[in-house]
C-alpha cells in the first residue's frame, strides 16, 4: 500500500476573537412575545452575532466564511451588520459571550451551541429582551429559538446502513465520534446505533472521540488499531483523513469506511479503489450558518420562519465520486466540498476565504 505523498494542508484562515464589525448599530425593539416569532417587526439594517465556541476544524472555518459570504450577498449586505466571536468550548463561555450580545443590543443571536439544554436559559434572557435566537449544526431545546440543521439521527443511520450492507450483517467496528457531549454527536450516534443494534452480529470494538479533527482522529484510531488486528468496518462523523492515514501508518488493509465531506476523503476513495477502499461520504454543509442568518432576518421582519429549517443531508459512495464534481484535485484537502445550501450560490474560493 502506498504512503500518502506530503503533508495535509492545515488550516487555511486563522479566526479571530472577532472578524467582522461594523458602523452603527441598531437599537433592539420592544420585547418579543412569548413564541419564537417576535410580534413586532423590527427594521434593518439588523446587528446579528455568531457566537461559535469551537474553530478547531475545518468545517467551523469554512462555516464561518460562508456566514461572512451570505452576509454580504444582496439583500443581506444591505440588512445585516455581522460579528463574529469565536469563544472557548465550553458552555460557560458561551453563556458569557452570549450575555454580552443581550448587553450590546444585538438584534439576532445565532449559535452553534455547545448544550441542547444548557443554553436555555440565556436564550430566554436574550428573547425577555426583544432578541431572535437561531440555534444551528449543534441545535436546543429552547422553546425560543428557532434551530436549523440537516436531521442528525439519518446522519448517524445512513452510514450504519451502509456498512452493515458492505458486512452483510457481520464484523467488528470502530465508531469514530465527534465532540463528547454534544448535540450533534449524540444525534448521529444514536441515528447509528438505532441501526447496528438490530444486527446482533455487529460488534463494536471501540469508540473513540476523534473531535472532527484529523490529527486527534488519526492518533487515537493509531492506538486501536494497535489494540485490534481484526478490524472490519469503520463509522466515522468525520475526520476521515485522519482515518486513512492510521491505515496507511499501520500499514493495514482497508475496510469499508464511512467519513465526512472533506475534499481529501472524497480523493482518497478515487486514489485508494485499487487498493480495495470502499467508503460512504455522509455530510452536513456548513453554509447552513447562511440559512441560520436567512432566518433571523426573516424572524426580524416578522415573516414567522418555522420552528425547525431542514437541509438536506450530502451523501456519495465512492462508486459516486467524480473529479471536478465533487473531489477537487487542485483545492485544499481539508476543504469541505458540500458547501451549497438552498438559497444562496457559493464558490470554493468563498468557501476557502469568505
Amino acid at each position: 500500500m502506498k504512503n500518502r505523498k506530503g503533508a495535509l494542508i492545515g488550516g487555511v484562515i486563522a479566526a479571530t476573537g472577532l472578524l467582522l464589525s461594523a458602523c452603527g448599530a441598531s437599537t433592539t425593539s420592544a420585547a418579543a412575545a412569548n413564541h419564537t416569532s417576535s410580534s413586532t417587526t423590527h427594521k434593518g439594517p439588523y446587528k446579528i452575532g455568531l457566537s461559535n465556541t469551537f474553530i478547531a476544524n475545518e468545517w467551523r472555518v469554512e462555516m464561518e466564511n460562508l456566514l461572512k459570504t451570505g452576509a454580504s450577498q444582496p439583500p443581506f449586505n444591505h440588512e445585516v451588520q455581522l460579528h463574529i466571536f469565536n469563544s472557548g468550548n465550553t458552555v460557560s463561555d458561551q453563556i458569557s459571550t452570549i450575555q454580552n450580545m443581550i448587553s450590546a443590543g444585538y438584534n439576532a443571536i445565532l449559535l452553534d451551541a455547545t448544550s441542547p439544554t444548557a443554553l436555555n436559559g440565556v436564550i430566554a434572557e436574550a428573547h425577555r429582551h426583544g432578541i431572535v435566537v437561531v440555534a444551528f449544526d449543534n441545535t436546543v431545546t429552547s422553546p425560543y429559538a428557532y434551530n436549523v440543521n440537516v436531521k442528525q439521527g439519518p446522519m448517524g443511520s445512513i452510514g450504519a446502513k451502509w456498512l452493515v450492507e458492505q458486512l452483510h450483517g457481520h464484523g467488528n467496528i470502530i465508531m469514530n465520534r465527534g465532540i463528547a457531549g454534544s448535540p450533534v454527536d449524540i444525534g448521529r450516534y444514536n441515528g447509528a446505533m438505532s441501526v447496528f443494534k438490530k444486527y446482533p452480529g455487529i460488534h463494536i470494538l471501540d469508540q473513540i472521540y476523534g473531535q472532527w479533527d484529523d490529527s486527534t482522529t488519526q492518533s487515537a484510531f493509531e492506538t486501536a488499531l494497535a489494540a485490534y488486528p481484526n478490524v472490519n468496518g469503520v463509522w466515522s462523523e468525520g475526520a476521515s483523513t485522519g482515518v486513512i492515514n492510521a491505515f496507511l501508518h499501520a500499514h493495514r488493509k482497508f475496510v469499508p469506511t464511512m467519513g465526512g465531506t472533506s475534499n481529501q476523503f472524497m480523493e482518497d476513495l478515487l486514489q485508494y479503489k485499487k487498493d480495495g477502499l470502499t467508503g460512504i461520504s455522509v455530510g452536513n454543509s456548513p453554509g447552513m450558518s447562511a440559512v441560520a442568518m436567512k432566518v433571523a432576518v426573516e424572524a426580524l421582519e416578522g415573516k414567522h420562519p418555522p420552528k425547525f429549517t431542514t437541509i438536506p443531508v450530502n451523501v456519495a459512495t465512492d462508486t459516486q465520486v467524480k473529479k471536478g464534481v465533487n473531489a477537487f484535485p487542485n483545492l485544499p484537502p481539508s476543504l469541505e466540498v458540500n458547501w451549497q445550501v438552498p438559497g444562496f450560490k457559493f464558490t470554493a474560493q468563498e468557501a476557502l476565504h469568505g
